[in-house]
């Protein structure tokens, strides 16, 4: 077997390399075109697959700024702090877990978390009325007593959290 491989030449290796590249790639349609009309078949739709690949990596998507809002909410909002009187005892945890209040703030300065009990965790919202076209996450909720209409800002202090006060804006929601 050794010797075998010794032999061949540089060309033949590449064939067959790219022979096998070919043929997984094409596994989903290698038993179809094979079964219909043979190896050409084959070739034709793993060249067609290229080309298709090719247009949806070219397409750009549209951003958040870019998109109408799918739903407009008047809603009332008030402020908290990652202080444990007005969270749980661990204040920097939002509700979904992946995330730390206090870390991203103190590393990025970011300051765009929202919670809410009418809305999915990760949901995508603007607060136009305050923050113009500042993008806010879903990452918390509220205590179980707030139901529709109302959310909380997280802030970084308990000082600017109450100063904050309670306020009637229009949210407006994207995506989850």
């Amino acid at each position: 077997m050794t010797n075998f491989i010794k032999k061949l030449s540089k060309k033949a290796i590449i064939t067959v390399v790219l022979f096998s590249v070919l043929v997984s790639n094409c596994a989903s349609t290698t038993v179809k075109a094979v079964e219909n009309e043979g190896i050409f078949a084959n070739l034709t739709t793993f060249f067609a697959n290229i080309a298709i690949k090719d247009e949806v990596e070219s397409v750009s998507f549209p951003t958040i700024a870019e998109i109408e809002p799918r739903q407009t909410i008047d809603v009332v909002f008030t402020a908290y702090s990652s202080d444990v009187a007005q969270t749980d005892d661990s204040p920097c945890i939002p509700a979904m877990h992946t995330y730390n209040l206090c870390e991203n703030y103190e590393d990025f300065g970011s300051q765009d978390t929202i919670a809410t009990n009418f809305l999915p965790l990760g949901t995508k919202v603007k607060i136009p009325d305050l923050y113009g076209d500042k993008i806010f996450t879903v990452r918390d909720r509220m205590n179980s007593r707030f139901g529709y209409g109302r959310a909380d800002i997280w802030m970084p202090s308990y000082d600017e959290a109450k100063s904050f006060g309670v306020k009637k804006l229009t949210l407006e929601v994207y995506y989850r």
